[in-house]
């Protein structure tokens, strides 16, 4: 299954962040990672998230224009666009902000509010979980929207999705230096075979009193990162690298870091939400 997959998502649009093997990697470390709290059923479905962090980029297919047009901005945030503009906690008003500053949303990018409303998304299924504590659909939904939660989260923390300077930077003379980088760093945790249980061990995962203030803080973290990827230029390329090696793992803890984190505060969030009358499962 994963090298399908894997065939999948390296024939997809160039702009998918981490290949698909790279994600699912990422997502299994994440689960891997969840404190005993979490429910049985969700801490053993590690291999259903990862295959369902991989859709949001299978979306991106012009056999569906609908939704291809509105999830390619989902995958990413040019934050250069925004003219030091602060982050507003939700869509519209960042939709909004856009307008002000005199810049199509679309061309800015939506990760954050993408990565915050599958959080609250998958939150409001695990309060069903604990009123249907044995429901098996719900436990289904639960999987499949913490699947979407890590692909955002994961496409966060790589920072060439954080900037104009996606794949290269122009230069003065027209010129571009490091295109070709971002296939480089997307497929590096493939490339690098890194192990999920690796990756899950010795992180501390946090909960966010404020969701768009804990992803955001990791937003500018990723971004800072940019300056240091092309620093490393065509060593992207060898796996041997040293700084390659260094810098693609420090990424993917930080990716499941964040992941994980999320899919904890989703589950803390859960207790004791309210939910309609009208529900019956």
């Amino acid at each position: 299954m994963r090298t399908i997959v894997f065939l999948l998502c390296s024939i997809a649009v160039p702009a998918s962040a981490w290949w698909g093997g790279g994600h699912a990697i990422l997502s299994e470390a994440a689960v891997r990672a969840l404190p005993d709290e979490v429910p049985t059923f969700f801490r053993n479905g590690g291999r259903v998230v990862a295959a369902a962090s991989i859709d949001a980029d299978l979306h991106k297919n012009r056999a569906v224009p609908n939704v291809n047009q509105t999830e390619r901005a989902e995958h990413f945030i040019d934050l250069e666009r925004l003219k030091g503009a602060e982050l507003p906690d939700q869509r519209y008003a960042f939709i909004a902000l856009c307008y002000k500053v005199g810049v199509e949303p679309e061309r800015v990018g939506l990760v954050p509010y993408a990565l915050a409303e599958w959080t609250g998304r998958l939150a409001v299924a695990f309060a069903e979980h604990r009123r249907w504590p044995e429901d098996e659909a719900i436990w289904s939904k639960c999987l499949v929207y913490a699947g979407f939660v890590a692909h955002y989260a994961q496409d966060l923390t790589q920072p060439l999705h954080t900037t104009v300077h996606y794949d290269g930077i122009v230069q003065p003379d027209g010129t571009t230096v490091g295109k070709g980088i971002h296939e480089l760093v997307d497929s590096s945790v493939e490339r690098l075979a890194l192990d999920p249980t690796e990756l899950a061990t010795g992180l501390e995962l946090a909960t966010y009193d404020s969701l768009m203030s804990g992803i955001v803080a990791a937003l500018e973290v990723s971004h800072a990162r940019v300056s240091s990827v092309y620093d490393i230029g065509d060593a992207w390329d060898d796996v041997d690298d040293e700084r390659m090696q260094a810098q693609c793992a420090e990424r993917a803890r930080a990716a499941v870091e964040l992941t994980g984190s999320l899919l904890l505060t989703a589950w803390r969030r859960s207790d004791g939400m309210w939910l309609p009358e009208w529900l019956m499962r």
